[in-house]
């Protein structure tokens, strides 16, 4: 985490500070990393292994994985928005590790470093646009 953190160029003292902030989270084979409706509190970054994403199909109640997560990915970015409810599935497909960052810290270091919460706002802004780009593309090509 702290790599990335130092490509984007955020103060030594802060980038510490913010990495202190993120806890690790291992998930076996199966194990669920968060529920559709639950409340979102924390964003993640999958560090190792590989993730599932679900949805429900709106027949009855089945649902569909509509992505596969490689390690590299941010995984529930939604967290640090108010009120936000997941709308996915995310289970473990083999054994995972990934790295947590709850939105109330994420808020007290904001408030504490307004620049460097931003660049870190900036950079998830961009990784989620990306993301919407290769899905409108997979889409378009399906259509």
């Amino acid at each position: 985490m702290d790599a990335l953190l130092f490509k984007l160029g955020l103060p030594d003292g802060e980038r510490s500070e913010l990495v202190s902030l993120f806890s690790s989270k291992e998930l076996g084979t199966g194990d669920v990393l968060f529920e559709y409706d639950d409340i979102a509190e924390a964003l993640f970054f999958l560090q190792k292994g590989n993730l599932a994403v679900h949805k429900y199909t709106g027949f009855l109640e089945k649902m569909q994985v509509i992505a596969l997560l490689d390690p590299g990915t941010v995984i529930g970015e939604g967290a640090l928005l108010k009120g936000h409810i997941r709308k996915t599935r995310v289970t473990a497909i083999k054994d995972s590790m990934l790295v947590c960052l709850h939105k109330k810290d994420f808020e007290n270091f904001s408030k504490k470093f307004p620049r460097s919460g931003s660049v870190f706002l900036e950079y998830l802004l961009s990784t989620i646009t990306l993301r919407l780009e290769r899905t409108s593309d997979r889409l378009a090509r399906i259509l």
